[in-house]
C-alpha cells in the first residue's frame, strides 16, 4: 500500500489482483495491456523532462495516454478501499478529485511502484513442483 497527496487529499493506492477486475469491469480493457503501452510513453516522457538525450526519431509520446494513467491511479485507490465499501464511478471520481496532477512525481512514483510490485513480480509466486 501506498500514500500520495493529491491537494489537501491524501490518496491510498494499492494494486493487487483485484485490481485487473475492477479496471475489466469499469473500463473494459486489460489493464497490464494498458500499463505496458503508458510504461512506454511515460519512459519517453520521463526522458524528456529530465533533460537526457534523447532521440527523436525514437521518442513515441503517442503512447503516454494521460486517461490511462487516470484509469490506474482510480483502479489503485478502488483496489484500497477494499471490497465492501462504496467507491465512486471513475468519472465522479475525477470530479472529486480535478487536482489531480500525473505529472507530480510524488504520486507518479508511488502508482509506478504500486503497480510495478503487484503486476510485475519477479519471484514465483506458486511453489516449486514437490520432488519425489
Amino acid at each position: 500500500m501506498r500514500e500520495a497527496t493529491i491537494g489537501d487529499k491524501t490518496l491510498r493506492l494499492r494494486g493487487s489482483a483485484l485490481s485487473l477486475l475492477h479496471y475489466q469491469q469499469e473500463f473494459g480493457r486489460d489493464l497490464l495491456g494498458d500499463m505496458v503501452a503508458m510504461m512506454t510513453g511515460l519512459a519517453g516522457f520521463q526522458a524528456l523532462a529530465n533533460g537526457g538525450k534523447v532521440d527523436p526519431s525514437k521518442l513515441d509520446l503517442s503512447k503516454l495516454d494521460s486517461v490511462a494513467i487516470l484509469r490506474l491511479v482510480w483502479t489503485l485507490a478502488r483496489t484500497a478501499a477494499g471490497v465492501g465499501g462504496q467507491f465512486p464511478s471513475f468519472t465522479r471520481w475525477l470530479e472529486e478529485n480535478e487536482d489531480i496532477d500525473i505529472f507530480d512525481p510524488e504520486l507518479m512514483t508511488a502508482v509506478m511502484e504500486e503497480a510495478t510490485k503487484i503486476f510485475f513480480r519477479r519471484k514465483p509466486s506458486v511453489a516449486p513442483a514437490a520432488q519425489r
